[in-house]
């Protein structure tokens, strides 16, 4: 019996309970929904705390678990799941508009509610997790697209040596736009990725031109795999990267920084270790300010040049075609090695086919590069980002920088020149201020790319920035004809007039152009230069009529002799540079120009005539350069030449170099206290007058503190020139910046060396002076069978030049060795006498000389020998 009753339990339990649950579902629907709203409750607490603690966790570096992340990520569901019951629950009772049996609607829900609790119950028991965060691990490494990079292998192991560097934690890699820094960047990134390194993470960023904090810290949160959180202030965001990174061997790769960028203010630890900030930029100033170690990257030589433009043109054609071939080298020249251009212009004539065809290619890079296929959208536009960081006056310099030969050094004083007369460098107290912010300026243009250096005193410009600037000044190359600038072009004639109409900057310097069109109409002309054409020597009448709006002539370097008096209608004009012309007399309509800011007339030794009021008409006149030119100043009321008042009266005047030929205008000169401070070169020609002149004294030294050289030339008169000996013991910070001292044709001076000091004398020149017989004498003699004295006369003495000084016989005299610490080269030439030369030298170069002087001379130290023999070059 208890088994058969057993055996109906087991048949009949099952049963009851179904039909239990379902009449269960049915009455107590309430019930259920209220028991999963409870229990639903308890899980959002519990989930709350838990995004609390992932939230806490990820400010110090760490992520939540994929455990954790797939539970959050199901009671999200389950939340939505519950919304939707009891949403739906509360409709359905208030109005069961499908006229389903209220049973069956009370039996569905309830079910749902119990399943949707036992799913509620389930996440709360795996809630206690063993660990709910744990350290981020960000994808180490993303490839980055990388283009074809040519000559780079010596500039990618410098950087690879660079990040081995435990020493070092930022690298700047600076160079002018389309050089190829990204692609170096990209190259070093993908390298990174091949090879598999120690770091944690790569992280690259390209920033834009108006950086953005917010930008940043975005990118690099999401190469960390940090979440965003609008919420959060720019210094939260700073110390959640901060920490993160500071937990990691990172390397972050900057591309294309403008402006330094503070790493602390996006929440990037200084890197230090293993650690590296990599960036590039065009500013060298950027990388100075940001501490980074400097590379450079520079444009390619020729080889590497030649080998990437014929890929991009295709080698078998130009290989085919000598003609085409010569056009091809020609065009490659003219990219200076930037390869962005090389790479736009080799596009650009691949599918060119015929020599005609790359012949007007090469016309049309010379002269309008932003009609060649590419080169303004790919090329010109990229440089021009640069040019717009600028402000005028640095545009002004970059113009007047653009106005000469490709390639060529320019000398910065040139430059400098251009623009005080352009006004872009104004009311300054002296020269020294005026030179100072241009080589500043200059320096600004070099640090940003715009200019490459060459030398301490001169600087180059890219042929593709020249190109640039000639399409802005042309109006992004709508209107062609503002710009003539055929420098260095071998021209023999200058071009028709009908090209000069509508220029406004006409450059034609280092030619051959003999003669200029008669009547050219350029209304909107402003600058025309015409240095170095040594076959110029008229200009037609009626060649200034149309020029009304000229501000910068230069004539210098010309054969030029005379001005057409119609010069006096340039009333614009502020620069007139006549240096190095045959110019013979200065017309009188001259005095016109009453904005001419800078007249330049120095090497113009044919200058004999200036009428009277000339130079005092010019009241705007801040540079006056007269050396080795016009000489014949007036001191007194009356006689021959310019009255001195007239130079008294410029009030303008900051810059002179003078030359003078007697000792009265001298004196003058050195009363006149403003026009003593503005004195940097100067010659004395002549010297009647004088018969002794001492260095410094009350008439050459008083308020003459920026004179930088001067000349003592043509007297028969002059005995000697005593250096030191003055009446105070500094009486020589007098002349602090004396820096060349050039005697010439003084047939019986001598150089009388008092105090054995001559401190700032960098360069010595003593020519045809056929009197003297030692070059410098000392007041004390050294006596017979005393030791040779050693005497550092010259401390700072760079070069030394001897010529045409048929008596003279020694340096320094009989048991004296003259010592030169910085000398670096010696020339002598013409002096059969000299054949000792008792003098050390430690820095020297090279000594100049002829082989015969060479072959004569004695020696009477051996040591001395040793060191002087190495040096000698013969002269040509």
């Amino acid at each position: 019996m208890e088994s058969v009753l057993s055996i109906l339990e087991s048949v009949f339990s099952p049963i009851f309970s179904f039909f239990t649950r379902i009449f269960g579902y049915a009455l107590s629907c309430e019930q259920y929904i209220e028991s999963l709203q409870k229990e639903i409750g308890e899980l959002r607490s519990k989930r709350d705390d838990v995004k609390r603690e992932v939230d806490r966790e990820a400010r110090q570096g760490m992520e939540a678990t994929n455990e954790v992340m797939l539970w959050l990520k199901n009671v999200e569901g389950l939340e939505a799941e519950v919304g939707r019951i009891v949403e739906e629950f509360d409709a359905r009772f208030a109005n069961p508009a499908d006229g389903t049996p209220k049973l069956v609607l009370r039996y569905q829900f309830s079910k749902r509610a119990d399943e949707a609790r036992d799913e509620a119950s389930s996440l709360m028991g795996k809630s206690n997790f063993y660990k709910v965060v744990d350290k981020l691990m960000p994808v180490r490494f993303e490839e980055r697209p990388a283009a074809l990079t040519v000559g780079m292998d010596s500039m990618l192991e410098h950087l690879r040596s660079a990040c081995a560097d435990e020493d070092v934690g930022v690298i700047g890699v600076h160079g002018m736009g389309g050089v190829g820094k990204t692609a170096l960047l990209n190259r070093f990134n993908n390298e990174v990725l091949v090879q598999g390194t120690h770091l944690n993470v790569v992280i690259s960023i390209r920033v834009t031109r108006d950086f953005d904090v917010e930008k940043t810290q975005r990118a690099i949160g999401d190469r960390l795999g940090l979440s965003w959180d609008e919420r959060k202030t720019e210094d939260e965001r700073a110390m959640v990267l901060f920490k993160v990174l500071s937990k990691m061997r990172f390397v972050l790769l900057l591309d294309d920084l403008w402006e330094p960028l503070d790493l602390a203010t996006v929440g990037i630890p200084t890197p230090a270790g293993h650690s590296k900030v990599i960036l590039t930029t065009r500013i060298e100033d950027v990388c100075d300010r940001m501490d980074a170690m400097k590379m450079k990257v520079g444009c390619l030589g020729w080889d590497d040049a030649w080998d990437l433009f014929k890929r991009k043109a295709g080698e078998r054609l130009i290989r085919a075609d000598q003609e085409i071939r010569h056009h091809a080298e020609e065009l490659a020249r003219r990219c200076g090695g930037l390869p962005l251009a090389l790479i736009t212009v080799g596009r650009a004539m691949a599918s060119k086919r015929t020599a005609k065809e790359w012949r007007h290619a090469v016309t049309t890079l010379s002269n309008t590069p932003w009609q060649l296929l590419g080169m303004e959208e790919n090329v010109l536009l990229r440089l021009k980002l640069s040019y717009d960081k600028l402000n005028d006056r640095l545009k002004t310099f970059l113009l007047y920088s653009s106005l000469h030969t490709d390639m060529n050094p320019m000398h910065k004083a040139t430059i400098i020149d251009l623009c005080i007369g352009e006004g872009a460098i104004d009311d300054f107290d002296s020269p020294e201020d005026a030179y100072s912010e241009g080589y500043d300026l200059l320096g600004v243009l070099k640090a940003a790319s715009m200019l490459e250096g060459s030398g301490e005193d001169h600087v180059k410009m890219h042929p593709l920035i020249r190109a640039m600037v000639s399409w802005m000044v042309c109006e992004c190359g709508k209107k062609d004809n503002r710009w003539l600038v055929q420098a260095g072009a071998g021209l023999a004639e200058a071009p028709d007039a009908e090209k000069w109409e509508g220029a406004e900057r006409i450059s034609m310097v280092s030619n051959e152009i003999s003669s200029l069109p008669e009547d050219p109409h350029s209304p909107a002309l402003l600058t025309l230069l015409l240095s170095g054409n040594r076959g110029l020597s008229t200009i037609p009448d009626g060649f200034f009529r149309s020029m009304a709006c000229l501000r910068v002539l230069d004539l210098s370097r010309t054969s030029i002799r005379e001005l057409p008096p119609e010069i006096g209608t340039l009333l614009q004009l502020q620069y007139l540079d006549l240096y190095e012309t045959s110019i013979t007399c200065l017309p009188k309509e001259l005095g016109n120009l009453v904005k001419l800011r800078s007249l330049l007339l120095s090497g113009t030794p044919h200058l004999r005539t200036i009428p009277n009021g000339v130079i005092e008409g010019l009241t705007e006149l801040r540079v006056l350069c007269m050396y080795a030119s016009y000489g014949n100043w007036r001191a007194s009321s009356s006689g021959a030449g310019i009255s001195f008042e007239e130079l008294e009266g410029l009030k303008r005047l900051r810059y002179l170099d003078i030359t003078l030929e007697n000792a009265t205008t001298l004196q003058r000169l050195s009363r006149a206290r403003r026009l003593a401070m503005s004195t940097r070169y100067m010659h004395i020609r002549g010297c009647l007058g004088l018969t002794i002149i001492q260095l410094p004294s009350a008439s050459l030294g008083r308020c003459m503190r920026g004179l930088r050289c001067l000349r003592i030339s043509h007297s028969s008169k002059l005995e000697e020139i005593i250096v030191g000996g003055g009446s105070t013991p500094n009486e020589w910070s007098l002349l602090p910046n004396l820096h060349v001292l050039v005697l010439q044709q003084l047939l019986k001076a001598r150089i009388i060396l008092k105090d054995r000091i001559f401190p700032n004398l960098r360069f010595l020149h003593v020519w045809y002076c056929s009197g003297i017989e030692q070059l410098i004498r000392f007041e004390d003699e050294v006596g017979e069978g005393q030791e040779p004295e050693v005497v550092a006369a010259f401390p700072h003495l760079k070069e030394l030049h001897l010529g045409g000084l048929p008596e003279l016989k020694s340096l320094g005299g009989e048991g004296r060795v003259l010592v030169f610490p910085c000398l670096r080269v010696l020339q002598v030439n013409e002096c059969p006498k000299l054949k000792e030369l008792s003098m050390v030298g430690e820095e020297m170069t090279d000594i100049f000389c002829s082989q015969e002087w060479c072959d004569g001379l004695e020696w009477g130290d051996d040591r001395i020998k040793q060191a002087l023999m190495p040096l000698f070059t013969p002269l040509q």
